[in-house]
C-alpha cells in the first residue's frame, strides 16, 4: 500500500511539473490542482494533447488507448494518475 501511495505521488508530481514547465500553472497554486479539469481551465489545448500523451507514454512506458483518452478521468491530474497506475507494471531489472 505504501508503494502505491509513493507511485501515485510520483505520477502526480510528474504531471503537475509538466504543466508548470509550460507555464500553465504555478508550482505555488493556492488550491490543489489534482481535480481541476485542465481542458476547462485552459491548461491544455487540443494541439498540446498529442505532445502530452506522447510524453506520458514515453515517461511511463505505456500506451494510452482511445478508451483511456475518452475516460472521464482523463481530464484531471488525479484521474489521469489512476489511468497511468492501472497500466503500470513493476519495473524489472532486465529492461
Amino acid at each position: 500500500m505504501e508503494r502505491e501511495t509513493e507511485q501515485k505521488a510520483q505520477v502526480q508530481e510528474w504531471l503537475i511539473n509538466w504543466f508548470v514547465a509550460r507555464s500553465k500553472i504555478s508550482k505555488r497554486e493556492p488550491e490543489p490542482v489534482q481535480d481541476v479539469d485542465y481542458f476547462e481551465a485552459g491548461w491544455l489545448t487540443s494541439m498540446e494533447v498529442v505532445e502530452f500523451v506522447t510524453e506520458i507514454e514515453q515517461r511511463f512506458g505505456m500506451q494510452l488507448s482511445d478508451r483511456d483518452l475518452q475516460d472521464p478521468r482523463f481530464v484531471t491530474i488525479a484521474g489521469l494518475t489512476e489511468i497511468i497506475l492501472e497500466h503500470s507494471t513493476p519495473i524489472s531489472e532486465s529492461r
